[in-house]
C-alpha cells in the first residue's frame, strides 16, 4: 500500500452495461460495482456466477492501484471458481506496481503456481480466447528475462487483445498502462518516448471519452499526462477521477498530479486533504499501522501548503508524521515511506522558508536499504543529496562539497545515484556561491546548471537549478539572465512561488517593472491564505502596485 495506496471500501449494489463485443463467453455479461464507489467496469468472462462481485471488486481496485484489497478480491473469487484463471492472472497484476518502481515477480508466481505449476498449464485454462490473450500478456510480464523484456512482452500481448477486442475498454485501459510500463522501464531514443507517450494518453482518453465513469480511463490518463506540457489534456479527467472513484484513497489523492503541474494550489491542497483524511480513517478502521499512512499524500500536502505560503500548517503537518513515524517499525519493508519522510518534509519546509537552521541541519542519509525496489534506491540516494545539501546551505561544512566529489569518482557514470550526488555536488556549489560570491569559476558553474532537465513530477526532490542559478546571477548583477532563468524556472515547474519570488526581484533589478509586478500578483494569488508574517508578503503586496 505504498504511494498514497490505502485500500477502499468494498463495494455494494451493481449497474447493469451493454455487453462488450468480445466473442463467445459462458457467461457473457455481468453487472458492474456499483458507481459511485470504485468506478464503473463490466468485463465479460468465463467465472462462475457466485465470483464475479469479488472478481468485479478487484478489477474497480485494480485501475485504482489499491493493490492489496484488489488482491483480496481477486483471491475470493478464485476461492468461490477455483477454475477461474483469469482472477489468478489479475491476483498477478497486483504485483506489479512499476509507475512506483515496486515490482514483486516472485509474489506474482506464486500466485500463478496457484492456478497451475506451468505456463502452458495456466493458458489451458482459461475458458476462451480472448481469456488467453489476457493470460499471455500476463504471462509475458513475469517470465524470466529482464524488466525491459518482461514489460515490452507486456505489452505487445496487451496490444493483441486490444486489436482483437477494440470495444474491450479493460484492455484498452491496460495497454495504455503497459505503454506507460516500457516508457519507464527502458532506454527510449527521444522520438519514440514521445510516440509512446501519446499512444498511451490516446488509449487511455478514448476508454475515459466511452466511459466517463471507468477508473482506468481517468486514471491512466492522469498518469500519462503528468508533465507541464500535457497536465492540460488531463485536467477533465482529473476534476472527475476522485467522483467517479470516492472510496479509492489513491483516487482522491491523483487529481493532484495534474493540478500540481499546473500551479492550482488550492486544488492540490484539496485532494490531498480528502486523501489524507481517508488514510488515517481507513487506519482506523481496518485496525493498520502507522506505517501504512499515506505518507505520499502527506508530502504533497506539505508542499502545497508551502506553495501557498502556509508555513504553520506545512510545520504542523511535520508533526503529524513525526507522530506516525514514531509509532512505526521502520525497519519492516513494507515502512519504506515512513522510513525516508522525516528528512524529505524538513527539507522542503526549510527550502521554502529559507530557514536553514535547526533540525534541518542534522538529517541523515539511512545506512542501510529496507527493500531492493527502485523506489526505495531512489528514496536512498536521495536521502543523501538532502543530508550534503542542507550541511552546505546550514553554512555548517564546504567540506560536504569535496566529500561529494570523492564519491562521485568511485561511481558508474550513468548510475542514478551518480547523477543524485552530482546533482548534490552542483547545489551545494551554487548555495556557496550565494552566500560567499561565485568568484572566478562563476561562468564555469552557470554552464553547469544551465541544461534545464526534466519537469518533475511532483514536488521537486530537490532544490531547483534554475531558481539557484537565478539567485547566483541575480547576486552578481546580471539581472537579465537571472529574469532567464527564473522564466525557465517557471515553465518547468508552473506558478512555483519560490521561482515566481526570484522572477519579481529579477524583473524590478533589470527595470522591467511591469514584468516584477505581474510576477508578484501572481505569487499573491498563491498567497492568498499565507500566514502573516511571511517576510515577503509585504514586498509582494508593494511590488504587485508598482508600474
Amino acid at each position: 500500500m505504498r504511494d498514497s495506496i490505502i485500500v477502499a471500501s468494498v463495494l455494494a449494489g451493481c449497474l447493469a452495461l451493454p455487453a462488450l463485443a468480445q466473442g463467445p463467453e459462458r457467461h457473457e455479461h455481468h453487472p458492474s460495482p456499483k458507481v459511485g464507489e470504485l468506478g464503473e467496469v463490466a468485463f465479460a468472462n468465463s467465472g462462475a456466477a457466485a465470483a464475479q462481485e469479488p472478481f468485479l471488486r478487484g478489477l474497480a481496485l485494480l485501475h485504482n492501484f489499491e493493490y492489496d484489497e484488489a488482491a483480496e478480491g481477486f483471491r475470493e473469487a478464485e476461492r468461490l471458481d477455483p477454475s477461474f484463471a483469469m482472477a489468478f492472472w489479475l491476483e498477478a497484476l497486483t504485483c506489479s506496481h512499476l509507475l512506483w518502481g515496486e515490482d514483486d515477480p516472485d509474489a506474482a508466481r506464486r500466485a500463478l503456481a496457484r492456478l497451475a505449476p506451468a505456463t502452458d498449464a495456466r493458458l489451458a485454462k482459461a475458458g476462451t480466447p480472448r481469456e488467453r490473450a489476457y493470460g499471455s500478456a500476463v504471462e509475458a510480464l513475469f517470465a524470466d528475462g529482464t524488466l525491459e523484456e518482461r514489460v515490452t512482452g507486456f505489452l505487445a500481448g496487451m496490444k493483441k487483445v486490444t486489436a482483437a477486442n477494440p470495444d474491450d475498454l479493460d484492455a484498452a485501459a491496460f495497454t495504455s498502462l503497459g505503454l506507460m510500463f516500457v516508457d519507464n522501464n527502458t532506454k527510449l531514443p527521444d522520438d519514440q518516448h514521445k510516440a509512446y507517450q501519446e499512444e498511451a494518453i490516446s488509449r487511455a482518453d478514448a476508454v475515459f471519452r466511452r466511459n466517463p465513469q471507468h477508473p482506468g480511463g481517468a486514471h491512466y490518463l492522469i498518469h500519462a499526462t503528468d508533465s507541464p506540457a500535457f497536465a492540460a489534456r488531463g485536467l477533465e479527467a482529473a476534476r472527475r477521477y476522485a467522483a467517479i472513484a470516492p472510496n479509492a484513497e489513491h483516487a482522491l489523492h491523483m487529481p493532484s498530479h495534474i493540478f500540481l503541474q499546473l500551479g492550482l494550489w488550492d486544488d492540490v491542497v484539496a485532494s490531498n486533504e480528502r486523501s489524507l483524511a481517508a488514510s488515517q480513517a481507513e487506519i482506523k478502521d481496518r485496525k493498520l499501522t502507522t506505517a501504512d499512512l499515506s505518507y505520499h499524500a502527506l508530502e504533497w500536502l506539505h508542499y502545497a501548503y508551502l506553495e501557498q505560503g502556509r508555513y504553520r500548517d506545512a510545520r504542523a503537518l511535520i508533526e503529524t508524521a513525526r507522530q506516525a513515524v514514531s509509532q512505526a517499525d521502520l525497519a519492516a519493508p513494507g515502512s519504506v515511506d515512513a522510513h525516508y519522510t522525516m528528512g524529505k518534509l524538513l527539507f522542503a519546509q526549510a527550502a521554502a522558508t529559507n530557514d536553514w537552521s535547526g533540525e534541518v541541519c542534522s538529517i541523515a542519509q539511512p545506512d542501510t536499504l529496507v527493500t531492493k525496489s527502485e523506489r526505495e534506491a531512489a528514496f536512498h540516494a536521495r536521502a543523501g543529496y538532502l543530508a550534503a545539501v542542507a550541511a552546505v546551505a546550514c553554512g555548517k561544512t564546504d567540506a560536504s562539497i569535496d566529500a561529494l566529489r570523492t564519491r562521485i569518482a568511485g561511481m558508474p557514470a550513468n548510475d542514478f545515484r551518480t547523477r543524485v550526488l552530482k546533482a548534490a555536488q552542483l547545489h551545494a556549489r551554487l548555495l556557496t556561491a550565494i552566500r560567499k560570491g561565485a568568484g572566478t569559476d562563476l561562468d564555469e558553474l552557470i554552464g553547469e546548471a544551465s541544461p534545464p532537465g526534466n519537469p518533475p513530477i511532483g514536488p521537486p526532490p530537490t532544490l531547483r537549478n534554475q531558481e539557484l542559478l537565478g539567485e547566483v546571477l541575480l547576486k552578481a548583477g546580471r539581472a537579465r539572465e537571472a529574469v532567464g532563468a527564473y522564466r525557465l524556472a517557471l515553465e518547468l515547474t508552473p506558478k512555483r512561488s519560490e521561482a515566481l519570488l526570484g522572477l519579481a526581484r529579477a524583473c524590478r533589478a533589470a527595470g522591467e517593472a511591469s514584468e516584477a509586478a505581474e510576477a508578484y500578483r501572481q505569487l499573491l494569488a498563491n498567497w492568498h491564505r499565507a500566514d502573516a508574517g511571511i517576510t515577503a508578503l509585504d514586498e509582494a503586496r508593494t511590488g504587485a502596485k508598482a508600474n
